[in-house]
């Protein structure tokens, strides 16, 4: 089986074969054995397993917003089965309390991580693993891409999210003006208050007035409530 994840079909079966994961870095000890399992599992024809899958993979690559050796390679796994029908499993994902498409929370998860590499200049990890995360912001905008005008709303805000998060890499930023009116128009009346929150500060970042954002008291939890600070990374 090939995925097309907007630059070239890639197997992503093969992206489990060719990672050593014994051998890169995870966040706690003894997990290694477990990614592949994790990662296979966000396919399952179970959809319990699946929704297991997508939490487990939170936990053990991007444990509290840090980047490991395993990061990027689960990564792209991830961008690989974007496509997948079974990325359309619906259920409750990570701190959203609305029911979504799981690929909504694996473009969301994506976003993060592409926030999460670029937030500073260090990153919140080793030199080698951030890089390696870097490297492959223009997979995760491509990625994005084909769900920007998804009929699905909660998938078009996802992606929205994802590729907005890349335009930090300088080698993307050239996309920034067409993504200003679509960080307005999805992200700034988005009924989640994290989305609304990221869509000024996006437009801050971009040096573009964000104009009047909808008022945070009127809808969807405060994903930073139990003891985050208010800027990510955490």
């Amino acid at each position: 089986m090939t995925i097309n994840d907007g630059s070239g079909a890639i197997d992503p079966w093969a992206l489990l074969l060719e990672t050593d994961w014994s051998s890169v870095d995870h966040c706690c000890p003894n997990t290694a054995p477990a990614t592949p399992v994790i990662l296979a599992g966000l396919l399952d024809d179970d959809e319990d397993v699946q929704r297991t899958a997508v939490h487990d993979l939170g936990q053990v690559v991007t444990h509290q917003n840090s980047i490991y050796g395993a990061t990027a390679p689960a990564a792209r796994f991830v961008i690989a089965i974007l496509g997948h029908s079974r990325t359309m499993t619906l259920g409750v994902y990570f701190h959203e309390e609305r029911r979504r498409p799981m690929r909504a929370a694996l473009l969301e998860w994506l976003g993060d991580l592409a926030d999460d590499a670029t937030y500073d200049e260090d990153g919140p990890g080793e030199p080698d693993d951030v890089a390696a995360v870097r490297a492959i912001l223009p997979l995760i905008y491509e990625a994005a891409r084909p769900y920007l005008i998804d009929a699905n709303l909660l998938i078009r805000e996802a992606a929205v999210h994802a590729a907005s998060m890349t335009l930090a890499a300088p080698e993307l930023a050239v996309h920034i003006p067409e993504f200003v009116p679509l960080v307005r128009s999805t992200l700034s009346t988005s009924e989640y208050r994290g989305y609304r929150y990221l869509a000024k500060r996006c437009l801050v970042t971009w040096g573009v007035e964000p104009g009047p954002l909808p008022d945070s008291r009127i809808s969807g939890p405060d994903p930073w409530a139990d003891g985050y600070s208010d800027d990510p990374p955490f």
